[in-house]
């Protein structure tokens, strides 16, 4: 495992300037931005043009909150002709400001962020609850086939009253890998956070210092493939970790790869009508658009009933919070707009983000009643393959 050595903050200026070398302000990033959907005066165009005009000045010097209010949903970079990778820019500048003493406005007091610094102790050794898993399966602490589960263990815990199942989330993967796969399943029980939000945050220190405690507990587990039903850490064990500490020693894989390639046979039916939401750690950085869909449809309608939204893949709109961080009027107009665009289209939106749903799950809980009652349930994938598999298990009816 490697570790990259920390440039100069000149370096780090220069850097970041390269990222934006090919911008000629076309201004297609700010038409399609998705924050400036509900507030039309952030460009990240004109972001960009104050940036590299400010060539003699500091970072600090420039409106902060530009930087910081960013969702990084990557919608702006793959739209862009000239494939500046605006994300990238703004989690560096964030970097640079974490470093100052600067930070996103986080969500929830911070709880989740402090979780994760108290982790990089190397005496916390988490542990998960006895329960967490199904009954009847053999579940290994170590072997060659791992499944991650994350964080879903202390959301279960911190948001319990957000109507998102995130134990059964975690039951679920299990059963459909145990269900697929012709060896066991290994959990390894001490493994920490991602550091996924420390990372987009600025706080590269504790994102690297879980980063390295996740890699040698992997190595010494004996994995071989490491399975993810979070978007974002799949992403973030698949580029980000590589990216920074050298080449892996196991395969990384979603679960949604794992099913779609499988074959598998249904045995029951969803009866509610489903839509897909595509979550920016998955789709747009990720690519892997086609798995999910393919898993639904697969079948035919006597299974699922599935239906597309308007904005979809490549183009769909962001939940608005793939942080725990900037939870405000903004953000929550964007999640309103996908809550209606999704009931519009379908009974059940299922997406591959547990993050996704309880950002969505939160909102629902203002409009369960009323003239602007929402008439929605928010899923996750693997508790509707679970139930269309006939697994003990799977609850979205």
């Amino acid at each position: 495992m490697t570790t990259t050595e920390e440039p100069t903050l000149a370096d780090k200026l220069s850097e970041l300037k390269k990222l934006l070398a090919f911008c000629y302000q076309c201004g297609t990033c700010s038409g399609v931005c998705t924050l400036s959907y509900v507030r039309p005066t952030y460009s990240p165009r004109g972001i960009i043009y104050k940036y590299l005009i400010n060539k003699e000045k500091n970072i600090d010097d420039l409106d902060i909150n530009e930087f910081l209010d960013c969702l990084t949903c990557n919608l702006c970079s793959v739209r862009c002709p000239q494939e500046v990778d605006m994300a990238e820019f703004m989690r560096e500048v964030r970097t640079e400001l974490y470093k100052k003493g600067i930070c996103v406005e986080e969500s929830h007091e911070g709880i989740t962020s402090t979780i994760a610094r108290i982790q990089t102790n190397e005496n916390v050794k988490p542990k998960l609850p006895h329960n967490f898993f199904p009954k009847g399966v053999e579940i290994l602490g170590k072997g060659e086939i791992v499944y991650f589960p994350g964080c879903l263990a202390i959301f279960d815990k911190l948001f319990d009253d957000y109507q998102t199942d995130f134990k059964g989330i975690a039951q679920d993967s299990v059963l459909i890998l145990d269900n697929l796969l012709d060896q066991p399943i290994a959990v390894v029980p001490d493994l920490k956070c991602c550091g996924h939000d420390n990372f987009w945050k600025g706080d590269f220190e504790t994102f690297e210092k879980l980063a390295k405690y996740n890699i040698k507990r992997l190595e010494e587990a004996g994995a071989k493939l490491v399975v993810f039903s979070c978007a974002e850490g799949y992403r973030t064990f698949k580029t980000d970790y590589p990216r920074f500490f050298g080449d892996l020693s196991f395969e990384v894989k979603h679960i949604s790869e794992i099913i779609q390639e499988k074959e598998i046979k249904f045995s029951d039916a969803v009866k509610k009508s489903i839509t897909y939401h595509d979550p920016c750690r998955l789709g747009r950085f990720m690519n892997v658009y086609d798995q999910p869909r393919e898993i639904l449809t697969g079948q035919g309608e006597e299974f699922v009933k599935f239906k597309e939204m308007e904005r979809i893949k490549e183009n769909a709109q962001c939940c608005g919070v793939p942080l725990f961080a900037n939870c405000n009027d903004y953000t929550k107009a964007l999640r309103l707009d996908r809550l209606k665009e999704a009931e519009k289209t379908a009974e059940l939106l299922v997406t591959s983000c547990p993050k996704c749903q309880l950002h969505f799950n939160c909102l629902l809980r203002e409009f369960k009643e009323g003239p602007n009652k929402i008439n929605l349930e928010v899923g996750d994938l693997v508790n509707v393959v679970a139930r269309l598999l006939g697994l003990k298990g799977g609850k979205n009816e």
